[in-house]
């Protein structure tokens, strides 16, 4: 887990940490930007949920109870017993399900492009693609998550050069075994009844130009939580690349007031 908390007993609620829960091929060192800004405000908690099974090669790999679990006993470790939730992509899946069974836990809760079913023909089409390339063509599936999770004017930016600079180092630093056990959960994915069950304020943020998770199905998650609120980005699935500081920006002024946000 990356943090530097101190464990103590409470922490008053305008000081409560944030937990980030990062996507299927993240890491808790990523989100370097974001993370820069919220920790000027609060102290940010990142845990490494998948890389506990990392050495687990049994065929059926981690599920999303094992995931949560992951999460909580981290977060447990680290002596925080309240906390604020963040979660991007598959992060936003095991944080609906953080919420939803650990309700005294959560202060408000913030959705980044999350989706509730990962069996949906054509979410599973991705996925079973991913799968694929993962294990057989590492170099492709990083320029198809590139193609589809960034917009097309923030992508057009880089230059071939730059591009293939930062593919191969994707490639080269990777834990391969980790994101296609995390890929294996993105495919369970079926929060649906999580979702309707969740007591926290909520944030669900969505991306205009998301085609990893395109819009209908962030707005699909949405529906399901009770009173939830949205906010739209112009930006692709990637936001935490994309506008980074916007994302911070939003996520803070969610936290320092969610009950003025929440939508009764």
């Amino acid at each position: 887990m990356n943090s530097t908390r101190k464990k103590h007993q409470q922490t008053p609620e305008d000081e409560l940490p944030i937990v980030l829960l990062h996507g299927t091929a993240g890491r808790s060192e990523d989100w370097s930007q974001v993370v820069a800004e919220l920790s000027k405000h609060r102290e940010v908690i990142r845990p490494n949920y998948g890389e506990r099974f990392c050495g687990d090669t049994q065929e059926a790999g981690p599920a999303m109870s094992d995931f949560v679990a992951g999460v909580i006993a981290e977060i447990r470790d680290a002596g925080v017993q309240r906390f604020n939730l963040f979660g991007s992509s598959l992060g936003a899946a095991v944080a609906t399900c953080v919420a939803a069974e650990y309700p005294e836990m959560i202060n408000s809760l913030v959705l980044q492009s999350g989706f509730s079913l990962g069996s949906d023909s054509r979410m599973k089409l991705q996925f079973d693609l991913w799968l694929h390339l993962a294990c057989t063509d590492q170099v492709t599936l990083t320029k198809l998550i590139l193609v589809s999770g960034l917009s097309r004017e923030f992508l057009s930016a880089f230059d071939e050069l730059t591009l293939d600079v930062i593919i191969d180092g994707f490639v080269a630093s990777s834990d391969w075994h980790r994101i296609k056990q995390a890929i294996g959960v993105d495919l369970s994915v079926d929060v649906r009844k999580q979702a309707q069950t969740i007591k926290s304020p909520t944030l669900v943020i969505t991306a205009k130009h998301d085609q990893i998770v395109p819009l209908a199905y962030s707005k699909d998650l949405l529906s399901l939580i009770p009173h939830a609120r949205e906010i739209e980005f112009n930006s692709g699935h990637l936001i935490s690349l994309e506008k980074p500081h916007d994302l911070a920006s939003a996520i803070l002024s969610f936290y320092q007031n969610p009950q003025e946000s929440y939508i009764l």
